[in-house]
């Protein structure tokens, strides 16, 4: 005797064992278009070719795993057949609807291309397309992992996708679509599955749980949303082994504990130790974490997504954007405080790097511990860097021509007159009067002020309210104020951050206003080497290449000094 439940939300399947349980992720898959979250713009394209009767001959849905690509396969094939149907929506009550959701109707088949990928086999279903469906209004194959067909099944399928009988379709699943020839992508109308939002997975892990009479904190649902990566699938797993450890209660520290989190202090202080290049204190914190039982692959996936979330911050985003409650956020600030946005985009590339030798690594807690030491590389990185910039050690600053202007004044001070002037001239016995540092178009002459502190105080300034402009000032090789122009010099590789401050001008602007008088005007500008000036002299090089910390980042990081070329500037 076959009983049916109620679908609605809750989407059970219809024969069900009392005394066998059944997984969430089963229990409660969608069997109707109503009940898919997260691909309104899917389902809507689906519904209005089946109203409008534009029914395709073949569909491929893609997609990372647990969005839906088989379950909206499924849905179709039962809104096509359904005794009610062509319907937009199938009734899941007569027989077609009803097998199909069990999967033994004869005219709708699931194949599992992993395991159907011989010539052979694609052959044997092409003799079967020939025959018309034995009760269905349509012969439906639903090809899963259709990525894993061979090349050669591919071409014996090529010419059924491309001219089927009337009575067949084809529907394609797959979790990576660049696998799939194009030949085949060109004969079947694509829809690309999105991840499921953090929303609406709350949402969802919500009304299971009210269905399951389960007490859930909105915190445990969000750790296990986020886990989920995007995949229902995976989030609803979770949520069913949690509720296997803490029983109908479900809190945070419960999903902490099955899942081996680690607290976002744990992750601010990390940073801050990479930040400081402390190894020691490093590998004392991973060997707490190993002590309280982390999984290190998740560890460095979550502290992947903590650096993130400061870049975020740093970056001047909407608190909105990293999704956590205020006393998360206080803590991603002050942690983003002590970084400036490069240096957090530094440390973030320098762990992404190691990012896929983690997920392979068999031992991953020495991967992992590799992976901190060598980010935590970043401030002596920093420091050669800049004796790179500056020639090497004992390098001299070498003239600059400007590309946009063809003044040949230093900027370290502050106007063109002074640097005629004796050096006497220049250090003045006395504080300048008010008139003289705060009247910037009243010509060069009288200027005379510490331009440097005051220039500081400006990128502190900008820092404090425009982070992301204030990280861009700090990677300028050279600034000061040459009268009524407060000027910023770049490299000729930072003419992105050259054009983005530019574009800012009237911001900056308002700042230099603000400690400079009326009429003082930013500007940024990109210089180059002259040709001929910018080279290190060849007993600098065997110096340079034999320094310990650039042999340390040739072996680690696969770095290499450059020869200087006869002719050409030294990068």
């Amino acid at each position: 005797m076959r009983t049916r439940s109620a679908f609605g939300a809750a989407g059970a399947r219809f024969r069900t064992n009392p005394m066998t349980y059944q997984a969430l992720a089963r229990k409660y898959r969608p069997q109707s278009f109503r009940d898919i979250i997260g691909q309104e713009t899917v389902v809507r394209t689906l519904q209005n070719a089946i109203e409008q009767r534009r029914i395709h001959h073949a569909y491929l849905f893609s997609g990372v795993r647990g969005v839906g690509k088989t379950t909206a396969a499924r849905i179709l094939a039962k809104a096509l057949n359904c005794v009610k149907g062509p319907a937009v929506e199938p009734c899941n009550e007569c027989v077609m609807c009803r097998e199909i959701t069990e999967g033994i109707d004869l005219d709708v088949r699931e194949i599992d291309a992993a395991t159907y990928t011989g010539v052979d086999n694609v052959r044997e279903l092409r003799d079967v397309t020939q025959f018309q469906p034995a009760r269905d209004r349509y012969r439906i194959f639903i090809i899963d992992e259709a990525h894993m067909l061979t090349t050669g099944a591919w071409n014996a399928l090529l010419k059924m996708i491309e001219e089927p009988p009337p009575h067949v379709l084809f529907m394609f699943a797959t979790t990576e679509i660049q696998k799939v020839p194009p030949t085949i992508l060109s004969r079947v109308q694509k829809f690309m599955l999105r991840k499921i939002t953090l929303e609406e997975m709350i949402g969802r892990l919500e009304e299971i749980c009210r269905a399951e009479a389960i007490e859930a904190d909105r915190d445990a649902l969000e750790i296990i949303a986020r886990r989920g990566e995007g995949s229902v699938r995976d989030a609803l797993s979770l949520l069913d082994q949690i509720i296997a450890f803490s029983g109908r209660p479900i809190t945070a520290i419960d999903v902490a504990t099955v899942l081996g989190l680690s607290d976002l202090n744990f992750f601010a202080r990390m940073a801050s130790l990479i930040g400081e290049g402390q190894h020691a204190g490093i590998l004392a914190m991973l060997e707490e974490a190993a002590e309280s039982g982390r999984d290190f692959k998740l560890l460095f996936r979550d502290f992947l997504g903590f650096i993130r979330n400061l870049l975020f911050i740093a970056g001047g985003s909407d608190r909105a954007a990293v999704g956590m409650s205020g006393d998360d956020v206080k803590v991603l600030e002050e942690s983003a405080a002590r970084f400036s946005y490069s240096e957090l985009l530094r440390i973030a590339n320098l762990l992404l790097r190691d990012d896929e030798i983690v997920n392979r690594a068999e031992h991953q807690r020495l991967a992992v511990e590799i992976a901190f030491l060598k980010a935590a590389t970043f401030p002596r990185l920093q420091s050669v860097e800049r004796a790179l910039a500056a020639g090497g050690a004992t390098a001299t600053p070498a003239p600059r021509r400007q590309v946009a202007s063809p003044r040949s004044a230093s900027l370290s001070t502050p106007s063109r007159t002074l640097e005629s002037s004796p050096p006497e001239s220049r250090r003045p016995a006395a504080p300048p009067p008010a008139s003289a540092t705060r009247d910037p178009v009243a010509g060069h002459e009288g200027i005379v002020e510490s331009v440097g502190d005051v220039v500081d105080d400006f990128v502190r300034r900008v820092s404090s309210r425009r982070r992301l402009l204030g990280s861009y000032l700090e990677q300028a090789k050279s600034r000061g104020r040459d009268g009524a122009t407060l000027l910023f010099e770049f490299d000729e590789s930072n003419r992105f951050i050259v054009d983005s401050l530019n574009e800012a001008a009237p911001s900056l602007d308002e700042v230099a206003t603000e400690l400079f008088g009326q009429g003082v005007r930013f500007k940024a500008e990109v210089t180059v080497e002259e040709p001929g000036t910018g080279r290190r002299s060849e007993d600098q090089r065997p110096a340079l290449s034999d320094d310990p910390v650039i042999k340390a980042f040739q072996k680690h990081l696969g770095g290499e000094v450059i020869p200087q070329r006869k002719g050409k500037e030294t990068p």
